[in-house]
């Protein structure tokens, strides 16, 4: 049954009572969703929360990433560990600098038109004395005049073409085929047979086909499956490929001279990288008689602009850490100071002072030992000043003793020990590293350190520092005779301002377990919490509507019957009257 009053209606679907308007007069939406509202108020604060995580997740982002500017800037100048490390240490990058003697009587070539040197990290410094015989040089053919290069050749046969000792490619060759169309399919498959053809017009009624090999010092092979007719046609050999008609250039090695030697470096190429360990030799031109003299030396520009890079790092993360720590004259705190008071910002910034201020100990008496030794020091809001007056001086007078200032510092009286690894900032100075002996594969039976006991693990060639010691995060390489005896080795090392940024800068900026990382990770699951509790109050909310919905409108339902009787008794009243 539906009730209609003055000023609403109520009846009934699937049992249960659904309201429309308002009986009591009381506008029941508007209260329910107020008090619905009301109920979602966490969810404000939890928003908030939310959105104020997103802000400091971005932060930490920003922060990560210039901690990892910083500790990409430090590593070079490290000296990073394990047996490709000087392959990244800037200390270890080289120059070519090239200079030329004319022979008696003559005039010489600049240098850098005779040949490029490019040198190695692994290249020993010196002064090599070299002299280009002669340039290596590419197998080139012609053939003899064809009226045109659009008329068909006029025979059919199958072309064998490649280079001496690779792969061959059989090519089709029809009657009707022409100049280009031969060059076209020739061309189709260069990068299999090193052979590459052109079509060169000389003049009219004159055109010729022109092969080149794709590598130098190598021959040219051609013959054709049925005899002489082909190749004899185009003007190419007359014996089948046999010999050829026109030779443009003969193909002929490289040869070079080193040092005065008598007997030539001979190679099929015009790039050199297996004679000098460590330097790759382009030659230009052949100039016999002209001495061109190579001097190998460290590469202070190089290291000039890694120790720039690295100043530039440092001071980039430091504007970032001032920007977070603004605070206006009635002492509100900066918008944008996100991080403001944070601890991980704050323990960051006072490792970097410590690593900055400090020294580099256990050095030579007298050695440059602080930044401030070679013009580099800390101004009043701790930014990185370079003199570089000072700093040059530095780089070109003391060059060894700036590579220590920075770098993690190995030197041993045994070439058997090496530093494979490092994982912290390891400040052990000097020790005495005991061999107690060896096994019949050179693995040491048993090893300790003099003061400190047995602080290492020995996994097969492998020293492992133990953890909870000084040596912890130190892996040591021992490569000793098998089955040899007790070996002692004295060791002395020293922990430069570049060794112990970086290992600053990775224990923080790390992608995977770094203290940033870890930071972002638990910002995420707190918004994760927050998500999963709002979904829950959302669902209170709904429980609750329904709730208040059912209650309200069981109350319009007893007004609306009390509405009803108060009807029907006024009417009965007026029958009687």
């Amino acid at each position: 049954m539906a009730l209609a009053g003055t000023q609403g209606s109520l009846s009934l679907s699937n049992g249960r009572p659904v309201l429309s308007g308002s009986f009591s007069g009381l506008d029941t939406a508007a209260v329910v969703d107020a008090l619905v509202q009301a109920k979602s108020f966490p969810i404000v604060r939890l928003n908030q929360r939310i959105e104020e995580s997103d802000i400091k997740s971005a932060a930490y982002s920003n922060l990560q990433a210039l901690v990892e500017n910083l500790r990409v800037a430090a590593d070079g100048l490290r000296n990073p560990p394990g047996l490709n490390g000087s392959l990244a240490n800037v200390f270890e990058q080289k120059s070519a600098f090239l200079t030329t003697t004319a022979a008696p009587g003559s005039t010489a070539s600049a240098a850098t038109d005779l040949m490029g040197v490019t040198a190695a990290n692994t290249a020993v410094a010196g002064i090599y004395e070299f002299e280009i015989l002669q340039i290596a040089t590419a197998h080139k053919i012609t053939g003899g005049t064809l009226a045109d290069n659009t008329t068909g050749i006029g025979v059919a046969d199958t072309l064998t073409i490649g280079l001496a000792g690779g792969d061959t490619v059989d090519i089709n060759v029809t009657a009707d085929m022409s100049l280009d169309n031969l060059v076209a399919a020739i061309n189709s498959q260069s990068d299999t047979t090193g052979v590459r053809a052109s079509s060169l017009k000389i003049a009219d009624g004159d055109f010729r086909i022109v092969m080149t090999a794709e590598e130098t010092n190598k021959t040219i092979t051609l013959s054709a499956a049925g005899g002489n007719a082909l190749l004899n046609t185009l003007g190419i050999s007359a014996d089948n490929g046999a010999t050829f008609d026109n030779v443009i250039e003969d193909p002929q090695p490289s040869e070079i001279k080193v040092d005065g030697i008598t007997d030539p470096i001979t190679r099929d190429t015009n790039e050199i990288s297996d004679a000098i360990t460590g330097l790759t030799i382009d030659v230009y031109k052949s100039e016999p008689g002209t001495i061109i003299q190579v001097e190998i030396d460290q590469d202070l520009t190089a290291v000039s602009q890694r120790i720039t890079d690295f100043v530039t790092a440092y001071n980039e993360l430091r504007a970032f850490s001032l920007s977070q720590q603004q605070v206006s004259t009635d002492g509100e705190v900066s918008a944008d100071s996100i991080l403001f008071g944070d601890n991980t910002l704050r323990s960051l910034d006072s490792a970097l002072g410590n690593n900055i201020s400090g020294f580099t100990d256990n050095l030579s008496a007298g050695a440059l030992s602080t930044l401030r030794d070679i013009g580099i020091e800390l101004d009043s809001n701790n930014y990185l000043t370079v003199d570089s007056a000072v700093f040059d001086s530095a780089l070109v007078s003391n060059l060894s003793e700036v590579r220590d200032l920075f770098e993690f510092g190995f030197t041993a009286d045994s070439p058997n020990v090496a530093v494979i690894a490092r994982a912290s900032a390891i400040s052990v100075g000097d020790f005495e590293l005991i061999i107690d002996g060896t096994d019949a594969s050179g693995i040491p039976t048993g090893v300790s350190v003099t003061g400190y006991g047995n602080v290492f693990d020995i996994e097969g060639s492998r020293l492992i520092g133990k953890e909870g010691t000084a040596f912890a995060g130190m892996t040591l390489a021992y490569s000793g005779t098998p089955s040899a005896g007790a070996e002692s080795i004295q060791i002395s090392t020293s922990l430069g301002f570049a060794e112990k940024i970086y290992q600053t800068a990775d224990a923080y900026g790390k992608p995977n377990g770094g203290i940033i990382a870890e930071d972002i990770s638990n910002l995420g699951a707190q918004k994760e919490d927050y998500t999963a509790e709002i979904a829950k109050i959302e669902t209170r909310m709904i429980t609750y509507r329904a709730f208040l919905m059912d209650k309200f409108s069981k109350m319009e339902q007893a007004v609306a019957f009390a509405e009803n009787q108060t009807n029907q008794l006024k009417a009965f009243i007026q029958q009687d009257n």
